[in-house]
C-alpha cells in the first residue's frame, strides 16, 4: 500500500509560488509598518495589487497540483477569491478606500480558516511543525476580528496580519518542498 508521502512526492509542483507569495506579503507588511501611511489610498493600492498577484500565484499552484494534493480545491477557491477581489479593488479604488478595513478583515478571516485547514492536512502528511501553521491561522483570524472591532487601527493590524500570512506562506513553501522530496 502506497503511503501519503509516496503519493505526494510526485504531486507537489511549483512550491516556490507559496514562497514568492509569502515574500510579497512580508514586503507589504514591512512597508505598512515602517512607512507613514496617513491615508487609505496607499493601503488600498498595495492591497489591491497584492490580492491580484496572490490570486494568480495561488491559482497556478492549485492547477499544477490538482492531481496529487487532495485539498487543491481550497487553494483554487482562495486564488479565485483573491483574483476577483484584486480586480474589483483595482477597478473601483474609491469604493475600496471606504470599505478596505472590512474587506481585508473578511479576507484575513478566510485566509486564517484556510491556514488552519492546511495545518490539518500537514498533520496528516506527518509534518511535525503543523502546530505552528495552526497558530498562524488562528492569529490571522484574531487579527481579522480585531480589525472588525477597531477599524481605526486597521493599518497596524493589517500589517501584522500580512506578516503572519507571509511567514505562514514561506514556511508552507519549504514544507511543500520537503514533502516533495520525501520518500
Amino acid at each position: 500500500m502506497e503511503t501519503v508521502f509516496n503519493e505526494i512526492q510526485h504531486s507537489v509542483k511549483n512550491w516556490w509560488t507559496s514562497l514568492l507569495l509569502g515574500i510579497v506579503y512580508i514586503i507589504v507588511a514591512l512597508w505598512l509598518m515602517f512607512s507613514p501611511v496617513s491615508t487609505y489610498v496607499a493601503l488600498s493600492i498595495i492591497f489591491s495589487v497584492s490580492m491580484l498577484i496572490s490570486g494568480i500565484l495561488e491559482i497556478i499552484f492549485a492547477l499544477s497540483n490538482r492531481k496529487g494534493v487532495p485539498s487543491w480545491g481550497w487553494y483554487i477557491v482562495g486564488g479565485f477569491i483573491d483574483l476577483v477581489l484584486g480586480i474589483y479593488l483595482i477597478a473601483y479604488p474609491m469604493v475600496s478606500m471606504e470599505v478596505i478595513p472590512f474587506i481585508i478583515a473578511f479576507w484575513l478571516m478566510f485566509r486564517g480558516f484556510s491556514s488552519t485547514g492546511y495545518s490539518i492536512d500537514l498533520k496528516r502528511y506527518g509534518t511535525r511543525d503543523w502546530g505552528w501553521y495552526m497558530a498562524f491561522g488562528i492569529l490571522a483570524i484574531l487579527c481579522s476580528l480585531l480589525i472588525l472591532w477597531q477599524p481605526a487601527y486597521a493599518v497596524y493590524m493589517i500589517s501584522f496580519a500580512f506578516l503572519i500570512i507571509g511567514l505562514f506562506r514561506v514556511m508552507l513553501s519549504f514544507e511543500l518542498k520537503n514533502l516533495h522530496k520525501r520518500k
